[in-house]
């Protein structure tokens, strides 16, 4: 489960939103919805918003209508932490000494 801060509550359920907890997709949800993300052929990782777009109710909780009232920046968000959840990338990696920086990035 994660959850997200809006940056603009939304209304679900006859609630006023103000973080949207997301839980991981089934096995069966990713054989509907597919993955959200590929690969261009220079590997750089390219968001399939289509699909993201789809898990976004399902996985909130959220009527979609709900879901189409949010604000661009927190759909985006929400897009980057349900691809986070099939690359394992929503933590920085932690090196023994505790450092999140990455081993080539500084001295």
């Amino acid at each position: 489960m994660s959850e997200l801060q809006l940056t603009k509550p939304i209304q679900a359920h006859g609630e006023t939103i103000h973080v949207l907890e997301l839980r991981e997709p089934t096995y069966d949800e990713v054989e509907q919805f597919g993955i959200p993300f590929s690969y261009t052929g220079s590997g750089d990782m390219k968001l399939d918003a289509g699909s993201a777009l789809k898990y976004l109710p399902v996985l909130a909780g959220i009527p979609r209508s709900s879901a189409s009232k949010m604000v661009l920046k927190d759909v985006f968000m929400a897009s980057m932490t349900i691809v986070g959840f099939f690359t394992g990338s929503d933590e920085p990696p932690i090196s023994e000494n505790g450092s999140t920086t990455p081993r080539t990035s500084g001295e």
